[in-house]
């Protein structure tokens, strides 16, 4: 057992490992994958990149997290995830300094045209020059569906009013933003205080102040899961995904039962390839553990044909 060690917690990272024999929730998994609930899965949260930046990845997380289990391209990438089930994708790109949103951003519109069922997401630094031109470009010249800002990655909150900016500016583009405002996963390579920077409480400043915003928090808010679920009730355009929250790996997990509670507002994600274990294993915690048929397909498909095709 390792740790990714943050300013002011650590995360316990055990090695991956087989679930405990459960025979009501083999059952259940065994069932819905016999019924084909576990094809056709819409992954919300996957990360496709030129090699340079996997590459890049790799290196920050072998010295600074986990050890990434996949280890291959873009193209491999989409073929393993469409072998593991997830026949739509929500494909998302992220800017970690000035210079690199445009480029992304043209690379992923082209996956996505190349690919049917791709859906991308763009990426923008906020405060970089001609940061809302880089989002308009994003959306009607490259013919991506939504932008992605990772807090930890640009070092800015949520409510940081170059943040504040680009999300109004999304609004009025009526697409969604997929923002990294959970505080967790924490460490101190990102060369900031994740846990002081985000927090749920910013978050609903921003919904408040940009009220038609769609908003898409990633990894159910890890860690303020309450908080987040808490933050659905008074706020109708905010989404959260699953991504690496519900894969029974970390030692911080949400309570499921608030994920079936909430089956409507949940987008299954994984954030593969950038994870330390299997491909399926995220959906077969799901499968496991959610009790309703009706709110497991709406987790793993339904809410996500809604969201991103529906407008």
């Amino acid at each position: 057992m390792r740790s990714v060690v943050g300013s002011h917690s650590a995360i316990s990272l055990p090695a991956p490992r087989e679930f405990a024999f459960d025979p009501v929730a083999d059952t259940r998994e065994n069932s819905r994958r016999q019924a084909g609930l576990l094809s056709g899965v819409w992954d919300s949260h996957v990360h496709l990149f030129p090699d340079s930046f996997y590459a890049a990845l790799h290196r920050w997380f072998d010295a600074n997290a986990w050890s990434i289990t996949f280890r291959g391209d873009a193209e491999k990438a989409i073929d393993a995830l469409h072998k593991a089930g997830s026949t739509r994708l929500s494909a998302l790109v992220f800017a970690h300094k000035p210079g690199v949103a445009r480029y992304l951003n043209q690379y992923l519109g082209d996956m996505a045209r190349a690919h049917h069922g791709i859906v991308g997401v763009g990426a923008v630094l906020p405060g970089e020059p001609d940061d809302l031109a880089i989002v308009d470009e994003a959306i009607q010249i490259h013919g991506l569906r939504g932008i992605k800002i990772h807090c930890h990655v640009s070092k800015l909150a949520i409510d940081d009013e170059r943040v504040i900016a680009v999300l109004a500016r999304c609004a009025q583009l009526r697409v969604p933003a997929v923002v990294h405002a959970g505080r967790e996963p924490s460490s101190s390579a990102y060369g900031v205080d994740t846990r002081q920077l985000c927090s749920a409480e910013r978050t609903r400043t921003v919904l408040r102040r940009v009220p038609d915003l769609k908003l898409v928090v990633p990894h159910l808010g890890a860690d303020e899961f309450d908080q987040y679920f808490e933050l659905l009730g008074e706020f109708e355009g905010l989404y959260l995904d699953t991504a690496m929250a519900c894969a029974d790996y970390f030692a911080q997990q949400p309570d499921l039962k608030r994920v079936e509670t909430h089956c409507d507002r949940v987008l299954f994600g994984t954030d593969f390839p950038i994870i330390p274990y299997a491909i399926d294993r995220e959906i077969r915690v799901l499968a496991r553990s959610v009790l309703s048929d009706s709110a497991f397909t709406a987790v793993a498909r339904g809410n996500a044909e809604r969201f991103w095709l529906d407008g």
